[in-house]
């Protein structure tokens, strides 16, 4: 059930609703009615929208809508690759992505609101026995608005040093192991924005795997 009123022989839903109060108007926040025994909320409604594509797009503020709840996750980094001259070095792991989660963020009905969900970091890429090797890359920031978090850094070869977690809230990656397994990439205790794990040494050579991409949510 929501709020309709009849304009122009059409039925609408406001974007905002005023009422004249001591001498001045004054914006109602929510409507409730009493019904079948219960008090019910016709306005604004409630929902919420998830992002997971990365790329930036926008949000459009429903109406009667005043504030959001956000929470953003940002890209983990690329774990780097492994470096192989006869002996071997296990690559490092990507720093997960910052998050923020249930932020307020202060909007206007009909508002088009920013938002952008970074991209994970690309694994480092094993060159060839005795050709060194290659770092992760970064992941991307995630933000609604004013609110954001930050992605992972990259790993590098030889396990050291690891990538550092994205602000706030990211995990470190961890080292590669000489003559062992790469580091593990930095998880942030949600399932989203973990970095990419360093890649494994052995004499066939290994790149860093791609960190996860970033997730927003938006409710109201």
């Amino acid at each position: 059930m929501s709020l309709q009123v009849y304009d122009g022989g059409v039925w609408r839903e406001p974007l905002e609703v005023f009422a004249y109060d001591g001498g001045s108007w004054r914006t109602i926040r929510e409507i409730h009615i009493y019904e079948a025994g219960n008090w019910k909320k016709i306005f604004p409604s409630s929902g919420s929208q998830a992002f997971s594509s990365t790329g930036t797009t926008s949000f459009t503020v429903p109406a009667g809508v005043y504030s959001l709840n956000v929470s953003v996750y940002g890209a983990g980094g690329g774990g780097g690759s492994q470096w192989f001259c006869g002996d071997a070095n296990g690559g490092s792991g990507g720093g997960s992505g910052g998050y923020r989660t249930s932020q307020t963020l202060s909007v206007t009905p009909g508002q088009s609101v920013s938002v952008t969900v970074g991209a994970g970091g690309t694994g480092g890429y094993y060159p060839g026995f005795c050709n060194g090797a290659n770092p992760g890359t970064g992941g991307g920031t995630t933000s609604v608005g004013s609110i954001s978090a930050t992605g992972g850094g990259g790993g590098t070869q030889h396990g050291y040093p690891v990538g550092v977690g994205g602000s706030p809230n990211g995990v470190n990656g961890s080292a590669g192991l000489n003559y062992g397994p790469g580091g593990a990439g930095g998880n942030n205790g949600t399932s989203y924005g973990s970095g990419g794990a360093g890649g494994s040494n052995g004499t066939s050579g290994s790149n860093g795997a791609n960190g996860a991409n970033g997730y927003a949510l938006i409710s109201w």
